[in-house]
């Protein structure tokens, strides 16, 4: 009965906000900037009937309806009140947020995960705009022109409020761990500084979905996980963040991943696999910065060379992600952390013989055929190459000798060298490549809408990394059962 008058309710709610909103445009002669905002605002407090659902499917049923709805809508223009007319997806990013964070709370018992996230999208990315256009005078973002410091504000006093009242008001949830008042003043204090920058590098409406679960997720694990230790890590990696920024290693969505992603590794993963993000972008980015003639020629013919984005940030974690994420809820399978270091042990692999073999002025040979070809071209390799992503892997691996012993720090190497080297068999066997002025291959286009002439249009160099990393793990669990637990 309760799930039923939840749905009743929420239908009720979201139709009399849209009833409003539809009003405020018609006496405005169409839809505004102002309609669209109390839409934004209003359906975020959805949020507090959220409590009366008693199953999943009640929770996220109205969240799903309205994804559909709202695609629809994006397509037809049938809400005219909340539709801007142009390619946002904001309006669906907004009920997939719903959806996942309410969702997500539910499963994981996680009261504060919804509250946070979902008032934070809502009261600060829904008065930023407003606040922004009227008082929002300085706009000193680089990489945000059209962000000013009033919204930004506006976006961290909202996140502030939301992260400090959820904790405080459900602190007599039994399921939430004790806070003091100074320590949630600290993780409200973070989550502000967090949600502000991620709304500072949303484009095209999709702060609708990174603000809400990036700050969720951050507040809950901050609450959830959150040691002395933890908070030490997060400072470092914002550190080492802001110094690969600096240093044009990294864009500004391409940060947002990468701390979101390695404060989920440290916190359900454990430190020493936290720190192994740390390690591989790290020693990633020194041997990208390694320079001579013979590389600066291979990269020319390369695609997405410069700094990493989040694209590339979600390549190269996201099964270590999936993978912890499935230990945090079967505890008892120990193997699946170790399958995760595999992922940076391969992910290093991949980079020390990319980055180290283009420095060679020896043979670069197709890794099937064994011909000579271009040096950068995927699917390409070297000796030298090859040696460097064999240390890459070893070194990467280190990290697992505290938990797993000897015997699982060679399986991480063996599994990384082998994704080293599954990832030049895709690369010279799918991955999309063009021809050059010259009639050489490349990997990189000469203009936009060049069709490739080798590989498939839709495997880019990220594709690859993807898949490679996804089917190492899949692979390490086989070669898990046949030879670690003899």
């Amino acid at each position: 009965m309760a799930n039923f008058t939840g749905l009743g309710l929420s239908m009720a709610y979201i139709l009399i906000v849209l009833g409003i909103a539809s009003l405020v445009a018609h006496f405005t002669k169409g839809a505004s900037e102002s309609s669209r905002k109390l839409v934004h605002i209003l359906v975020g407090n959805w949020v507090f009937i959220t409590p009366l659902f008693n199953d999943l499917w009640a929770v996220v049923l109205i969240p799903f309806i309205f994804i559909i709805i709202n695609s629809l809508s994006l397509k037809f223009n049938l809400i005219k009140a909340m539709e801007r007319n142009d390619e946002s997806l904001g309006t669906v990013y907004y009920a997939v947020s719903l959806f996942v964070l309410s969702g997500a709370g539910f499963i994981l018992n996680w009261p504060m995960l919804p509250y946070v996230g979902i008032l934070t999208m809502a009261y600060g990315d829904g008065l930023a705009a407003v606040v922004g256009q009227e008082w929002g005078k300085k706009k000193p973002f680089s990489f945000a022109k059209n962000k000013t410091w009033a919204g930004s504000i506006m976006v961290g006093l909202a996140a502030f409020v939301a992260t400090a009242a959820s904790i405080y008001v459900l602190k007599g949830d039994p399921l939430m761990p004790v806070v003091g008042i100074p320590m949630i003043l600290v993780i409200a204090s973070l989550t502000a500084l967090i949600a502000m920058f991620i709304e500072l590098t949303g484009q095209k409406g999709c702060d609708n979905l990174t603000l809400p679960i990036g700050s969720g997720l951050f507040a809950s694990l901050s609450v959830y996980f959150g040691t002395t230790g933890f908070f030490a890590y997060v400072g470092v990696s914002i550190i080492i963040l802001l110094l690969a920024f600096k240093f044009r290693s990294i864009t500004p969505d391409g940060m947002v991943a990468a701390l979101l992603t390695a404060i989920t590794l440290y916190s359900l993963g454990g430190p020493l696999l936290g720190i192994s993000l740390l390690v591989f972008f790290i020693l990633g980015s020194v041997v990208s910065k390694i320079k001579n003639s013979q590389k600066e020629q291979a990269e020319s013919i390369q695609e997405d060379t410069g700094a990493r984005s989040w694209k590339q940030v979600v390549a190269n974690s996201i099964s270590a992600v999936i993978l912890v994420w499935l230990a945090f809820f079967f505890p008892q399978k120990n193997y699946l952390l170790l399958l995760a270091f595999t992922v940076f042990s391969a992910a290093a692999a991949d980079t020390f013989s990319s980055e180290i073999g283009m420095l060679t002025k020896g043979r670069v040979f197709h890794i099937l055929t064994g011909k000579t070809i271009q040096n950068g071209v995927s699917g390409g390799v070297s000796w030298m190459g090859l040696a460097a992503g064999l240390i890459g892997s070893i070194l990467l691996s280190l990290l697992t000798l505290p938990q797993f012993g000897l015997r699982g720090m060679v399986f991480a190497s063996l599994m990384g060298f082998l994704g080293s080297i599954l990832d030049s068999l895709l690369g010279a066997t799918i991955q999309r490549k063009y021809q050059g002025i010259q009639g050489q291959v490349q990997d990189r286009s000469l203009h936009l809408e060049e069709l490739p002439t080798i590989g498939y249009q839709m495997i880019s160099n990220n594709a690859v990394n993807l898949i490679t990393l996804s089917l190492v793990p899949v692979l390490g669990f086989g070669f898990y059962n046949l030879f670690m637990t003899v």
